[in-house]
């Protein structure tokens, strides 16, 4: 259920969004990309059809020839957040912009036209090194950061150029066919022209001349680096026109380069497991034979699984292996090309998968794996092992015949309100457990006492010694558990400190799906100050362990895909910030998007309310710890109808129990303050700051449940 992000490359360039100029249209049209893609095609499927090579130069060519008087970060308002070290660049841009601009800061605040004016080497030009800046500013919506420097886009294209011009006649038909791939993934065939107007026009040779000798002079500054103590290598001359020309590429940077150095054939084929379902009879029939399938009646749940799974499909079995039962599930968009397959048909074939999944757990036939998933659950307790959880039945380590899948796999993924924190299964905020346990063990109590304390948390036995030498500060001595509180927790930290992010990361780091973790980088106090509030923001209340919480009135239009807004102070809480996104794990591996355009707003919930089973009416509140998304459905029946207006008010901040009058004040005023003391004012006084908040419903039922109240309870309140 992976969404696809909906920022469009006028989104990340404004000044597209104004422009209707036919040279604009003849720089951006591309021969698989609709007409006008750049206001309505999301990028990373821009990205997937046309590459980031060919996207990076176009736009360089749109700042160089008709934006030149704008800034880079004006052209592009995100750079101003990236950071880029200059060692991330590969010559020959690097040594032009250290000899010119000196830092990465000053160049995307320079102006093309101001950069016109620097004395940029004769192996560079403006157009390469603002093609180089363009490719940092849409890395983030790729598959993550390259392996070493990143080359200028234009001296790709240039290279791939070349070397399809003087390609001999007498070149073999795997050659052409790789140069072909090559043009096609780079857009070489599409590209515009990639020499700078102001440095004059350059012909065919001259251009083919300097951009070897800059792979080449590139080249040999990285051999020279790897040996110890090595000369600096001479300028390379040119080459002889009539010599074959080597395909030069960074070590370990391309996905198109196999062992060896040789090209890796692109895998445009089907997934295997269609793959496998094509081959010829008599191979399959042998493959059947070799396929150690468990024994009818000897694993009871695998049986049982089974017969649900020979229901479906072929199309139904591959998304339910690639997409639903595993821990890192395949790009909807990458299924959709490998099967020819339009995305939405893909979607709704999932849908179904999902529906016929639950209604089967509900159903008296699925009711014992249902029953099993209940008993598994308490048995493992809040934290667990993948280990534990293999072991936890005989049937778990088995395959299930039809999905080629062990059974322990498809339980975790059962496992709607568990999520896989470095090899812990776990049913409650990690930092959260962690704290506690160093708060329970700080008196250094002996391994048996330490298991009771912590079996208050839900530890069980079995994972107590495991979980304790996986905390941080936490050690075994001599039959005792010692604790230092010196040592950071470097689990997710508590509200406030989690959840940081940009639209742009400075460190290689991915969530579950390879989608970059935003961090944000470190603001001032005055920045601070002036973001909006999430104690200030309506329908946001903090849990006892300090993360702050949202609650979505689920409605049918969130339930047929409509964009659920959050207040800006929550958004910004999470360090969201206008005119970017963030990308979010949900239960199950679904990625959910939060963008803030004119307002911040979630794309859709779908995926997470249609897996929850919500109905119009129910809420639902969120929190997010790092880049996961963590939910609780409070189903409009699991209020009771005698509850009256105070349990009401209650319910509406996500509290459940009963509570008399003074109590509801106390627990209300601590949900909607960021600190954590008691209620000390009047009635009156929570009541203003509800409806400050734009809590009025809480506000109108506090206020129903206060005048229905005994005298005597109101004289105490009063």
């Amino acid at each position: 259920m992976n969404a696809v992000s909906p920022i469009s490359l006028t989104d990340l360039v404004p000044a597209l969004r104004w422009s209707k100029s036919p040279d604009t249209t003849a720089v951006l049209r591309h021969p698989r990309l609709v007409d006008g893609w750049w206001r309505s095609l999301p990028l990373p499927r821009v990205l997937d059809i046309a590459g980031p090579t060919w996207l990076a130069h176009c736009l360089a060519r749109l700042s160089v020839e008709q934006w030149d008087h704008l800034e880079v970060c004006e052209f592009v308002p995100t750079l101003r957040g990236l950071t880029v070290d200059l060692a991330e660049i590969a010559e020959p841009v690097r040594g032009a912009v250290q000899s010119t601009a000196g830092d990465w800061e000053r160049l995307v605040h320079a102006s093309p036209r101001t950069m016109r004016s620097w004395d940029f080497p004769n192996n560079c030009d403006v157009l390469e090194v603002v093609g180089t800046v363009m490719w940092q500013s849409i890395l983030p919506f790729t598959g993550g950061p390259l392996n070493g420097p990143a080359p200028s886009p234009a001296l790709v294209i240039e290279a791939v150029r070349t070397i399809a011009n003087w390609m001999p006649a007498s070149a073999p038909d795997h050659v052409r066919n790789a140069m072909a791939y090559l043009t096609e993934a780079t857009g070489a065939d599409s590209a515009g022209p990639t020499t700078d107007s102001v440095k004059g026009t350059q012909s065919p040779a001259t251009r083919a001349i300097r951009t070897l000798r800059a792979l080449r002079a590139q080249r040999d500054r990285e051999l020279a680096a790897e040996e110890d103590g090595a000369a600096s290598p001479s300028p390379s001359p040119a080459p002889d026109p009539k010599e074959p020309v080597p395909l030069l590429a960074r070590r370990g940077g391309s996905p198109l380069l196999g062992p060896g150095g040789t090209l890796r054939r692109p895998a445009f084929g089907p997934p295997k497991a269609l793959r496998d379902q094509s081959r010829e009879p008599a191979a399959s029939a042998k493959a059947d034979t070799s396929t150690n399938a468990p024994e009818l009646g000897t694993h009871p749940l695998i049986d049982l699984f089974e017969q649900l799974c020979r229901e479906w499909n072929d199309l139904e079995r591959l998304i339910a292996t690639e997409r639903l039962f595993t821990a890192e599930p395949t790009s909807i968009r990458l299924l959709a090309d490998q099967l020819q397959m339009d995305i939405g048909a893909l979607r709704a074939a999932q849908r179904t998968v999902e529906e016929r999944l639950l209604q089967w757990l509900n159903s008296p036939v699925g009711a014992p794996l249902a029953k099993h998933l209940r008993e598994v659950s308490d048995q493992l307790g809040v934290a667990t092992t993948i280990d534990l959880l293999v072991n936890a039945h005989p049937d778990h380590p088995v395959d299930v015949p039809s999905l080629g899948i062990p059974l322990w796999q498809i339980v975790m993924t059962l496992f709607t309100d568990r999520r896989l924190d470095d090899n812990w299964l776990l049913a409650t905020d990690t930092g959260y457990l962690r704290r506690q346990t160093r708060q329970l063990l700080a008196d250094q109590p002996s391994l048996s006492e330490a298991g009771t304390r912590l079996g208050r948390l839900g530890i069980r036995p079995q994972a107590l010694r495991a979980w304790l030498l996986s905390t941080p500060g936490v050690s075994l001595q001599d039959g005792r558990v010692l604790v230092d509180e010196s040592v950071p927790l470097n689990a997710a930290e508590p509200a406030g400190g989690y959840g940081g992010h940009t639209a742009f990361p400075a460190a290689p780091q991915t969530t579950t799906n390879g989608l970059p973790i935003r961090r944000r980088p470190a603001e001032s106090k005055a920045a601070a100050e002036s973001k909006p509030s999430v104690a200030a923001s309506a329908r946001c209340f903090r849990a006892p362990d300090g993360r702050w919480w949202h609650r979505v009135d689920v409605t049918a239009d969130q339930l047929n895909g409509a964009p659920v807004a959050v207040p800006p102070g929550y958004a910004a809480h999470l360090g969201l910030q206008p005119g970017r996104l963030l990308c979010l794990t949900g239960p199950g591996a679904d990625l959910l998007v939060l963008v803030w355009r004119d307002q911040a707003a979630f794309d859709s919930l779908r995926p997470l309310l249609r897996r929850l089973g919500a109905q119009p009416g129910d809420r639902l509140f969120i929190t997010v710890n790092g880049d996961r998304l963590d939910s609780r459905l409070l189903q409009a029946s699991a209020v009771p109808a005698d509850s009256g207006p105070l349990g009401l008010a209650l319910s509406l901040t996500g509290y459940t129990a009963q509570a008399t009058p003074e109590e509801a004040l106390d627990i209300i005023a601590r949900r909607i303050s960021e600190a954590d003391e008691g209620f000390t004012g009047t009635p009156a006084e929570l009541l203003n700051l509800l409806s400050s908040r734009g809590d009025e419903d809480i506000a109108e039922q506090l206020r129903l449940s206060l005048h229905s109240a005994p005298v005597q309870v109101q004289q105490r309140l009063a």
